[in-house]
C-alpha cells in the first residue's frame, strides 16, 4: 500500500500546482461572458492557457489553447446558432496543416492547407458535382 501512496501524492500536488482558473475578461450588457480567458498561475506569473469567446445568445463564437503564449493545437469557431463555422490548427502561433470551413448546413466547403503560417493550397469542395 505504501509505495502506491508516494506517487499518488506527487500526482496531487503536481495536478493541484498546474490547476487552471477562470477569468471572465469581458461581459455583454445583458450580463453574459463575452471573453473567457483560462490561466495557470497567480497574479501577474499568469498565463493564459485558453480562450473562449462567446456570442451574446451564451452560444460559443470559438474556443483555442494557449502554450507560451502562442495560439497551439486545434482551435474551433461556430456560428451563432452553435453549428462548427471553421477548424483550425497551430503550431507555436503559426498556422499548420489543414484549416476547414463548413457551410452553415454543416457541409465542408473549404480547406487550407497550411505549413508553418504559409497558405499552401486550397481545395474548393463547394464546386464538386
Amino acid at each position: 500500500m505504501n509505495r502506491y501512496l508516494f506517487p499518488l501524492v506527487c500526482c496531487l500536488l503536481i495536478a493541484t500546482g498546474c490547476s487552471t482558473h477562470k477569468f471572465v475578461a469581458s461581459k455583454y450588457p445583458n450580463g453574459k461572458p463575452e471573453v473567457v480567458l483560462y490561466l495557470k498561475g497567480e497574479g501577474e506569473e499568469a498565463v493564459k492557457v485558453m480562450e473562449k469567446v462567446y456570442y451574446p445568445n451564451g452560444k460559443l463564437d470559438y474556443v483555442g489553447r494557449f502554450e507560451n503564449g502562442m495560439e497551439q493545437g486545434e482551435w474551433n469557431y461556430y456560428y451563432e446558432d452553435g453549428t462548427r463555422k471553421y477548424t483550425e490548427n497551430w503550431d507555436k502561433g503559426l498556422e499548420q496543416g489543414v484549416q476547414i470551413e463548413y457551410a452553415p448546413d454543416g457541409q465542408i466547403y473549404l480547406e487550407k492547407y497550411y505549413e508553418k503560417g504559409q497558405l499552401v493550397r486550397t481545395v474548393d469542395k463547394s464546386k464538386r458535382p
